[in-house]
């Protein structure tokens, strides 16, 4: 059987495009891009493309690019130069959704002293603007809040958010990695100082983020050395620097359309399951959502049995957070949504350019297989 692969906001197949523009950097183009003789200087050009690709897609400037080894790396990178750059500020806000390298930092963070309020989230998983503006205090150096969650595919009111850090004059870090070439991207407009990207998850590597800094905002680097102006030390990963822009070159050409015929694929999706089985759920802010992904739950159904029956059918799906998944825990962000996880556990189906209506058919086939073979053993 055919492999179906329906976890793409764990990761992306590398496109082969990608790999294709990678490949010459691993073998003949092979320069330090620090060094100043034409095997070097021919790759920091191609870098300089890579990042001028960047922050066209983040409607920024090349300068406020920084290539980094991974989205965790960037959001610890921007929560800790934050603090740092405001040592008597010792009061943060998050919310209780947000990505573990965010989540750990914070926990670190309050060991330390810190105050950190986690804003609630209700039950479709939304958090209340207004609730974050009245949590506002003198003290608070950070506001950081992802963009879009990647269990349940929640866009959040990010421009809002913005305006009202720069109305208190504070800091706003954003994790971007699950919006990155879903959602349309304006760093200005959204007044956004700090944003995470991930390479892996718009099919480039494993192993690349993205940085962005805003011009004139206080910035401390994690790791020091000349590279990237200073921001971010070691030399650059050229081939997988190349990849990603290679991505982001591809969804700049897109403009988005992919993600329009993955939405009609998920919706399609989404009607046949609740067409074939009885007592569906789906998790999630359906007016504000990612158009890849689906939180589904199944009345009595455990998850993780159905993932593990998927997979004998050679179909891929996840539970949840691929960073949290060897914990033998809730999602936090559902718990936090005050989901009735005894009864409803959702597996996550997260969709790609690569997947196919004869996929998913296959897929939806044997899910009501599997769902009706668990409900049976109650």
């Amino acid at each position: 059987m055919a492999k179906i692969y329906l976890d793409n906001n764990a990761t992306t197949r590398c496109d082969s495009s990608v790999f294709d523009a990678m490949l010459p950097y691993l073998k003949e183009q092979y320069g330090n891009p620090s060094s100043i003789y034409s095997l070097g200087r021919e790759v920091k050009e191609k870098i300089r493309e890579a990042r001028r690709n960047v922050a066209m897609l983040l409607q920024a400037k090349e300068e406020e690019i920084v290539f980094t080894s991974c989205a965790s790396e960037s959001n610890v990178c921007a929560i800790m130069s934050a603090i740092r750059s405001y040592p008597l500020k010792k009061h943060i806000i998050t919310t209780k959704v947000e990505h573990a390298s965010i989540m750990e930092t914070m926990k670190y963070l309050e060991s330390i002293g810190y105050q950190i309020t986690y804003l609630s989230v209700d039950h479709y998983g939304r958090i209340s603007l207004e609730e974050l503006e009245k949590e506002i205090r003198d003290d608070t150096c950070l506001i950081a809040i992802m963009m879009a969650n990647n269990e349940i595919g929640n866009i959040y009111p990010v421009k809002e958010i913005g305006n009202l850090a720069k109305k208190h004059h504070i800091l706003f870090h954003c994790d971007a990695v699950q919006a990155v070439g879903k959602v349309p991207i304006d760093v200005s407009s959204m007044n956004i100082d700090t944003l995470s990207l991930s390479g892996h998850k718009i099919h480039a590597p494993k192993g690349i983020g993205v940085l962005y800094v805003k011009e004139k905002i206080p910035f401390v680097p994690l790791i020091f050395g000349h590279q990237e102006k200073n921001r971010r030390g070691g030399t650059e990963n050229v081939p997988y620097i190349i990849g990603l822009g290679k991505a982001v070159e591809m969804i700049l050409k897109d403009q988005y359309q992919n993600n329009k015929e993955i939405e009609v694929l998920r919706d399609y999706m989404e009607s046949e399951i609740k067409k074939e089985i009885e007592d569906v759920m789906i998790y999630g802010d359906f007016e504000n959502r990612l158009p890849n992904t689906s939180s589904i739950a199944f009345k009595d159904v455990d998850a993780n049995q159905l993932m593990l029956l998927l997979e004998s059918f050679e179909i891929f799906v996840s539970t949840g957070s691929a960073c949290n998944s060897e914990i033998a825990e809730d999602s936090h962000v559902l718990v936090a949504c005050g989901a009735n996880l005894g009864q409803y556990s959702p597996i996550r189906v997260s969709l790609s350019k690569f997947n196919t209506k004869e996929e998913i058919d296959i897929f939806v086939k044997h899910l009501i297989q599997c769902v009706s073979m668990i409900r049976r053993r109650k």
